[in-house]
């Protein structure tokens, strides 16, 4: 009898034998140290050694942005550490900070999980805002805020992490996932302060002391620096250059949500804007009635969208997070492709994108506006059954240098008025309202993923 071996299967289990050894080794070691105080010679590089063999595991099992995202820190030992790992912003690099004694005795999943978790944070500007919200509220409040925040989006985490469920079950509260930080800060505090004998459980539990675990964050810098900025940016493109994960995009998207509900404008103009034919089960073939096997055809009423973004001098960076914000919402409620046009006295640059990541990195903002000059592209390229939507601050032209003949134009406004006399179409104002904090840092985020395109 031939016995077949999966090769790979093979590989992947002497692979995963080889790192569990390696831990094994360094788990040995610690409690020589733990026992004696003294430190085996070489640990440190051994414990640097098996971070590498981990985050080339996380990169075969397609974990890579967190892996490269880990790759581009300074990666350090603090026996001291009340947490497995810890993270901290100092000028031009991003420091990755180890606990030994805890984070060995995780598991490989869980191990991975942890790194997700402190990226996340990063991600999520919790450094920054943990600064803000300390003024007011009680920090246990504030450290079990900013990780179930993350927890929710990670898998395989260690059971003395807190979660939702364990929260909502330890102060009997009902909290609900995808709400900002501020807001579990606020309901977590008020819990606190109403069952303080909870709170004493929690902290006698001998696990993780949730009063301690960010102690360390109060090295970081602040996140506005140039410095930090610049290295911020810098690693999420690093990171991102093969692709972001799903749970990232799920964030930021689920905190950015527009003004305008974009599902019912589509349906609306669906209704109006054929989009040629398509083929179908459901009726016969016109020509061939008798031939079965042909399918017959129904109009298409899936419009076709042209975007068209308003890159002028005049154009502010609360205006362009205002149109992120609807672009966001309008890529998730159209499943189609959505052509493109960058302008400002002039077409800049058109091209079409599938979803959110295809966005190019937007071209310098440049002079003054002109309205016409899309309207002539749209003529040029005879896009005439084409749905615009215009994102501008509505300062241009007060008339149209031709009559547009297009289907339909939805101009979106951040601003006080159009300029347009006459706009032949729909207007649309962005409220003014100020933007909550999550939702900002979200636009900051995205925009870093997206290669800076706002700028």
């Amino acid at each position: 009898m031939i016995v077949m071996v999966d090769l790979n299967f093979n590989k992947e289990f002497i692979e995963k034998d080889l790192l569990m050894e390696k831990r094994r080794a360094l788990l040995l070691d610690l409690q020589v140290y733990m026992e004696q105080g003294t430190l085996k010679k070489g640990f440190s590089r051994g414990f640097f050694q098996y971070l590498n063999e981990l985050s080339f595991k996380m990169l075969q099992g397609g974990e890579d942005y967190y892996a490269l995202f880990l790759g581009d820190t300074l990666r350090e030992i603090d026996f001291n550490l009340p947490f497995p790992t810890a993270t901290l912003l100092k000028g031009s690099k991003i420091h990755f900070l180890f606990n030994p004694v805890t984070f060995l005795f995780l598991e490989e999943r869980e191990a991975v999980a942890m790194i997700k978790h402190e990226i996340l944070h990063i991600l999520l500007k919790h450094h920054g805002r943990e600064r803000i919200l300390k003024n007011t509220y009680r920090k246990l409040a504030i450290n079990l805020a900013m990780d179930i925040a993350v927890n929710q989006y990670i898998n395989h985490l260690p059971s003395f992490v807190e979660r939702i469920s364990s929260v909502n079950m330890r102060f009997d509260l009902n909290l609900k996932t995808n709400e900002t930080l501020e807001f579990y800060t606020e309901e977590i505090h008020q819990a606190i302060l109403a069952q303080p004998k909870a709170v004493e459980e929690l902290l006698d539990q001998g696990k993780v002391n949730y009063e301690e675990v960010h102690d360390r964050w109060v090295e970081s810098e602040e996140e506005d620096s140039d410095e930090v900025q610049d290295k911020l940016k810098s690693t999420l493109l690093l990171a991102g250059r093969n692709g972001i994960p799903d749970e990232i995009l799920r964030i930021v998207r689920g905190q950015l949500k527009g003004d305008i509900p974009w599902t019912a404008v589509l349906k609306k103009a669906m209704r109006t804007l054929p989009k040629g034919k398509k083929k179908t089960v459901t009726r016969v073939n016109r020509r061939q009635p008798e031939r079965l096997d042909l399918r017959g055809e129904l109009r298409n009423h899936v419009p076709d969208i042209t975007v068209a973004i308003d890159i002028s001098g005049s154009i502010g960076d609360a205006s362009m997070n205002e149109f992120l914000k609807e672009i966001l919402t309008l890529s998730r409620a159209y499943s189609e492709s959505i052509r493109i046009l960058e302008c400002d006295n002039e077409v800049r640059r058109d091209y079409k994108i599938r979803s959110l990541q295809d966005m190019k990195p937007l071209l310098k903002r440049r002079g003054g506006t002109k309205f016409s000059p899309v309207f002539e592209h749209i003529r040029q390229e005879n896009l005439r059954q084409t749905l615009l939507i215009y994102f501008t601050d509505g300062l241009g032209e007060e008339k149209l240098g031709l009559r547009p003949m297009h289907h339909k134009t939805i101009w979106v406004v951040k601003g006080e008025r159009l300029s347009l006399k006459e706009p032949h179409g729909e207007v649309v104002y962005l409220k003014g309202k100020k933007e909550e904090k999550e939702a900002v840092s979200g636009i900051q985020v995205m925009r870093a993923l997206l290669h800076d395109w706002a700028r």
